[in-house]
C-alpha cells in the first residue's frame, strides 16, 4: 500500500507541477495542493489533488469562464476545501 502512495503522490505532483497556473486559472481556485482526499468528514488513504476555494459552489452558480472540478485529473483524485476568506497571513 505504502508503494502505491509513493507512486500516487509523484504522479500527483507530477500533474500538479505541469499543469498548476492552467488548473487555478481553468477553475478558479486559490491554490492547489497535493495531499489525501476527506470523504465524509474523515481523510482517506487517497492521495488527490486538494483545490483550496474561497467558496464551493454548485456547477450553476460558478461565474462565467469558472470549469466546475472534475473528480478526477489524469486519474488523480480531487478534493476541494473552502477556506472563508482566503489565504491571511499571520503575525507573531
Amino acid at each position: 500500500m505504502l508503494k502505491d502512495s509513493n507512486i500516487q503522490t509523484a504522479k500527483a505532483k507530477e500533474v500538479l507541477k505541469s499543469q498548476r497556473e492552467a488548473l487555478i486559472q481553468r477553475h478558479g481556485a486559490k491554490s492547489i495542493g497535493v495531499g489525501y482526499k476527506t470523504e465524509n468528514g474523515k481523510v482517506t488513504d487517497k492521495v488527490a489533488l486538494i483545490f483550496y476555494v474561497e467558496k464551493k459552489n454548485k456547477k450553476e452558480l460558478l461565474t462565467e469562464g469558472i470549469a466546475p472540478i472534475p473528480e478526477k485529473i489524469e486519474g488523480i483524485p480531487t478534493d476541494v476545501v473552502a477556506i472563508p476568506g482566503g489565504f491571511k497571513a499571520r503575525l507573531r
